[in-house]
């Protein structure tokens, strides 16, 4: 592919307006339009625009019909597959600590940080310590500040603790450094009986978190990190890259944790209420 340097110039919201009606898009106050995408911002708007468009035709014109209305209705209903999304995997992400920690805590007791035995091998032990270290040092919480000025030693804090101030993607770090028996008790706590198959569907909901924080598109997304499927319980059935099929995976193992949410059924029933996401299936 050739590659060229890129010389376009700013375009204010009114410019863009001008651009998207050349395109064919229907906006009837193109004032009010303005401001929505002063708003938003257009590059905001812009894989919503795409969707909407005829790639094979030149110049790529919106499909006839098409209304900026239409346009932000998607939007509006992407922020609501994310903040239902966002929920849940935080739902999965405090049971998952839990999970942890108490693997930790019932075989090594308040301080698993210095055992061995607890850690794939001295490497992984050394590189979870460096994580739990600096989550413990960089944490502003009041617990964090409690046991600094309360105790001398250890100098981090028991693992329930310490379990509170991870965030889901040291969580998962932490769970890649654990023993091999250690990692399967926490993957058969969520119903998957193989610890690489469990870590490979903790991999997609951090990304799926990630993109929910970050108010990234959801809708008609293909995500790199795909869920393996669990033969045992068939699962997921959907597609691999796409969105139903790591919720399903999260379905099940709330499901396992007898916390269930349905979030497969409830984003399902988002997208079938809303009139502009069906028509963009």
């Amino acid at each position: 592919m050739t590659v060229r340097p890129y010389n376009k110039a700013h375009a204010s919201a009114a410019q863009r307006v001008a651009h998207l009606r050349d395109k064919g898009l229907e906006i009837p106050q193109p004032n009010v339009t303005a401001r929505k995408i002063d708003q938003i911002g257009y590059h905001r708007l812009r894989i919503y625009f795409r969707s909407r468009r005829q790639k094979n035709v030149a110049g790529r014109p919106f499909i006839a019909g098409t209304t900026f209305k239409e346009i932000v209705g998607l939007y509006e209903c992407d922020m609501k597959l994310r903040t239902e999304c966002f929920a849940a995997v935080g739902q999965f992400e405090i049971l998952f600590r839990n999970s942890i920690s108490e693997a930790l805590s019932s075989n090594y007791g308040s301080h698993p940080y210095f055992e061995i035995d607890a850690f794939r091998n001295a490497q992984s032990r050394l590189q979870a310590i460096k994580t739990f270290t600096d989550t413990y040092n960089r944490s502003k919480d009041q617990r964090a500040k409690h046991y600094k000025e309360t105790y001398s030693e250890p100098f981090i804090p028991p693992i329930w603790v310490m379990k509170e101030f991870l965030t889901f993607g040291t969580s998962s770090r932490i769970y890649q450094n654990l023993a091999g028996r250690l990692k399967t008790a926490i993957a058969n706590d969520f119903g998957v009986p193989s610890d690489r198959i469990f870590n490979e569907w903790v991999g997609a909901l951090v990304d799926l978190r990630n993109i929910c924080a970050h108010h990234d598109r959801l809708y008609n997304r293909s995500f790199q990190k795909q869920p393996p499927r669990l033969r045992r319980v068939s699962i997921p059935t959907a597609s691999p890259e796409k969105l139903k099929a790591i919720l399903q995976c999260l379905d099940h193992m709330l499901d396992s944790r007898e916390a269930p949410l349905n979030i497969t059924r409830k984003i399902e029933n988002i997208i079938h209420r809303h009139r502009y996401m069906r028509a963009a299936e």
